[in-house]
């Protein structure tokens, strides 16, 4: 059944509902049992209605709700009256949220006072970038604002690491705030200090943290787990040492507050980098006050900063009833991110493939080729308003409210913030992370270079098990984040015991998930390719489906994953899995111990002077 049907906007004042929260119960071929889960209200519907009541999930007027319907339901013979009659007549008996009801839920309940910040930059053999961002932080940060600031060193080149250290000890000479230099010899130590307070934690601690482990591979999310460990209790703000500590205001803003599952991103396009500066409108403030201003705090806070004296109903137009459910005004934040200004920070050029309606107008009126104008990397990526999501993902500045058990990261590889995300949500479903509308630079000084011509459809990754808890979760599970986190460990060891055939299958089905929803975003953008007039993108759009389709028709298979060494078989490949989710798992069974013996580590090998530059 159809559902691509869009209602007209309502210019009334009609209220907003939608049908969600409720618990199916299939009686017999004729008879559904529907449970209203927010009110304890039941109604006997028949299978025909609930099936068309399932097409109404997201915050609509009953008029809109009824021309969709009325366009879909066959039974309806296009009578949208009809449908406007059962409709009212459901709202009557309680079967239909609110919009209003959900709004008012959402406001208040501002919460304790958050706690202190640290400020992470993690580099890896970049000093010119780490000297770059050094020299924003002094100029734009109000540094004395935090507990302490560490740069975490996963450089691999000596003379790397030994200029870091020179630029962090230049850095305090001028810093109202000393930075500590997280190096070789005081991560070994660390290391060491957590085994020897927690020895049955070793394997995954070395999982976690054990360079050797992980020789040739990017280690972002090794950096990262070393950030957690060190700000234990605090909020941590944590930069890539690309970006520039400023906060640039979004060339394009929205009123009001946003809400959605995962960050809804805009984009706006610039010929080159002259014209990349001459856009940027600075902020008056700096990006890590900015991070630190509603990190910790609660749903109902953020709800108070946009403004407008509490949530309006007409803000929860178009949002997923269900999401609307779960969300309770004090619910914490525990995870920011912001845009960026510059590279988008994506893995490759097809990111363009999502963009909305008004972020692909801005793309083809620009007057260079759509291939320079994707392939340049000289875009603004992020939100036009404050935006709360269910699950964070890609932010080159990120915020941590490390108060919460936060999971570990996994070590290597791309996609390790999106499973980071996936894994606080399974951890914490309460808890909301936030989209703030600004950005910051993020101007990488190697030549990053990502073809549009490089194959566009989806081979595999980290992202497959970072769906697989999404789509797991139990928003009704009231137990508490240690118990859920063991879940999750759990789920790794249980998915790496399965057979290979298991396995391989699993795989598949979870790529071709990936592929359905490429081809879902594809034919969307297909049916507006007609209006925008652009023969490149509709070139662009058919080579994609085509790629997509062909794939399909394949039996996939891990050694067609992106980066994985030439010659590699099945069996290796799996084995290397098993190897990683039980090497992984080890790590999630005890990181609660470690995180807890990590304050008392820290504060020794602070007295020893580890951290000194």
């Amino acid at each position: 059944m159809s559902t691509d049907v869009t209602p007209p906007v309502s210019s009334g004042h009609a209220p907003l509902v939608a049908f969600a929260n409720c618990e199916l119960v299939r009686i017999s071929d004729t008879a559904v049992l529907v449970i209203n889960r927010d009110n304890n209200r039941q109604l006997m519907m028949s299978p025909q209605v609930v099936q068309g009541l399932t097409t109404c999930t997201t915050f609509r007027t009953i008029e809109e709700h009824a021309s969709v319907l009325a366009a879909t339901r066959p039974e309806l013979q296009g009578r949208p009256e009809l449908a406007v009659q059962a409709l009212e007549g459901l709202l009557a008996n309680g079967m239909l949220l609110r919009a209003g009801d959900a709004a008012a839920r959402l406001s208040g309940a501002a919460g304790r006072a958050p706690a202190p910040t640290r400020v992470f930059v993690i580099t890896c053999d970049r000093p010119a970038a780490v000297e770059r961002l050094l020299e924003s932080l002094l100029r734009n940060g109000k540094l004395s604002r935090h507990e302490s600031l560490f740069l975490v060193d996963d450089s691999r080149q000596a003379e790397c690491r030994a200029a870091n250290r020179e630029l962090v000890a230049g850095f305090n000479t001028r810093s109202p705030t000393d930075m500590h230099y997280v190096g070789e010899e005081a991560q070994r130590a660390l290391l060491d200090g957590l085994i020897a307070a927690q020895p049955a934690a070793e394997n995954g601690l070395r999982f976690l943290l054990d360079p050797a482990q992980w020789s040739g591979h990017k280690t972002y999310g090794r950096a990262r787990t070393l950030c957690l460990l060190l700000s234990v209790g605090y909020r941590a703000i944590i930069m890539d040492d690309d970006v520039l500590c400023q906060a640039l205001l979004p060339p394009v803003t929205e009123p009001g507050l946003a809400i959605s599952g995962m960050a809804s991103r805009q984009a706006a396009f610039f010929a080159d980098r002259d014209e990349l500066a001459r856009a940027a409108v600075p902020a008056d403030f700096d990006p890590l006050s900015g991070h630190a201003s509603l990190l910790g705090r609660t749903v109902g806070a953020v709800v108070d900063a946009a403004g407008q004296g509490g949530l309006a109903e007409e803000q929860l137009r178009g949002v997923n009833a269900s999401l609307a459910s779960v969300l309770e005004a004090d619910a914490p934040i525990l995870v920011t991110q912001s845009g960026s200004w510059g590279d988008p920070g994506t893995s490759s050029a097809h990111w363009v493939l999502s963009l909305q309606d008004a972020s692909l107008t801005r793309l083809l009126g620009q007057e260079a080729s759509l291939v320079d104008i994707i392939e340049n990397r000289c875009n603004w990526l992020g939100s036009p308003r404050l935006s709360l999501i269910k699950v964070a993902s890609m932010s080159q500045m990120t915020g941590l409210d490390n108060t919460a058990l936060l999971p570990p990261y996994f070590p290597a590889f791309r996609g390790e913030d999106r499973l980071f995300g996936a894994m606080v949500e399974a951890i914490h479903p309460r808890a909301c992370s936030l989209e703030y509308p600004w950005c910051v630079p993020h101007m990488p000084l190697e030549e990053r270079h990502f073809s549009i011509r490089e194959p566009i459809a989806a081979t595999g990754g980290i992202p497959l098990f970072a769906r697989y808890l999404t789509d797991h979760i139990d928003y009704k599970d009231a137990s508490g984040p240690l118990l859920r986190l063991r879940h999750v460990a759990e789920d790794a060891r249980r998915i790496a015991a399965r057979s290979d055939r298991d396995l391989l299958l699993d795989f598949r089905t979870e790529v071709a998930h990936s592929h359905a929803s490429q081809l879902g975003m594809i034919g969307n953008q297909q049916q507006k390719a007609v209006q925008v007039g652009s023969e490149a993108w509709q070139a662009y759009l058919q080579r994609a489906l085509g790629e997509i389709q062909a794939l399909l028709a394949e039996q996939q298979s891990p050694v067609m994953m992106r980066g994985v060494p030439a010659g590699s078989s099945e069996a290796e490949l799996l084995q290397r899995f098993r190897q990683y989710a039980c090497g992984f798992a080890d790590a999630l069974e005890h990181w609660a111990a470690v995180r807890d013996a990590s304050s008392t580590v820290l504060e020794r090998l602070q007295q020893a002077g580890e951290f000194m530059p």
